[in-house]
C-alpha cells in the first residue's frame, strides 16, 4: 500500500480535533456509575447510531449498528429507560467518514467500559452489553491503514472530513440532551428541594 505524503487520516485528525474535544468532554460528563449516567450515555448513543441507519458500509456498516444498537436497547432495557425519539436521519455517503467516528468510539468505549465497571450498583452492573461489545481494533488499524495511504486533498478527502464532522456533530447534539436530561432537575424535583 502507497503511503501519501500527507494522509487523509492526518487530515481527519487536524480538522476535527476540535469538533473531537468537544465530544470527548460532553460525553465525560456522563457519570457511568449512576443510573443516569449510565442511561444518558447510552441514550446519546442509540439517538445517534440510529439516524445513520441505512450505514453506507465500509467496515462498521449496518450489522455493526444493528448489533450495537440492540445492544443498548438490552441496557436501557436493564435500567428501564425507554430509548428517545432520534433526530431526522443523517444519510452518509462516505464510508470511510462512518469508520472514523465508529470505530474511534468503539476504542473510547473501552476506556469507558473502566469507570462503568467501577459501579457498585448491580442493575448498572447488568447494564453492560453496549460498553462489553469488542473495541475493533483490528478493523481500527485496517481503517488507519487505508486513511493513511489516501491523499488529505481532492474531492474524495472533502465529503469524507465533512460527514465526519457531521457525525461528530450529530453525536455532541444527541451527547448535549443527554446531559440535559439528568441534569436538569424537572419541576417536580425541584419543589421537592425547596
Amino acid at each position: 500500500m502507497t503511503v501519501c505524503q500527507t494522509p487523509l487520516r492526518s487530515r481527519l485528525r487536524r480538522d476535527l480535533a476540535a469538533r473531537h474535544a468537544r465530544l470527548d468532554a460532553c460525553f465525560s460528563r456522563f457519570d457511568l456509575t449512576t443510573r443516569p449516567g449510565l442511561s444518558g450515555f447510552l441514550a446519546a448513543h442509540r439517538t445517534a447510531f440510529a439516524a445513520i441507519r441505512p450505514a453506507p458500509g465500509g467496515l462498521t456498516g449496518a450489522l455493526l449498528l444493528d448489533r450495537m444498537i440492540a445492544a443498548i436497547d438490552a441496557d436501557l432495557g436493564v435500567l428501564d429507560h425507554a430509548p428517545d425519539a432520534g433526530p431526522a436521519p443523517l444519510r452518509l455517503t462516505r464510508s470511510m467518514a462512518q469508520d472514523y467516528v465508529l470505530l474511534g468510539s468503539r476504542l473510547g468505549s473501552q476506556l469507558l467500559r473502566r469507570r462503568w465497571a467501577a459501579a457498585r450498583d448491580p442493575v448498572l452492573l447488568a447494564a453492560g452489553a453496549y460498553l462489553s461489545l469488542p473495541p475493533m481494533a483490528q478493523d481500527w488499524r485496517a481503517f488507519c491503514d487505508r486513511a493513511g495511504a489516501l491523499p488529505d486533498q481532492g474531492t474524495e478527502a472533502d465529503l469524507v472530513v465533512h460527514e465526519a464532522g457531521q457525525l461528530f456533530d450529530l453525536f455532541l447534539a444527541a451527547g448535549q440532551a443527554g446531559t440535559q436530561s439528568f441534569a436538569a432537575p424537572t419541576a417536580a424535583q425541584s419543589e421537592r428541594t425547596v
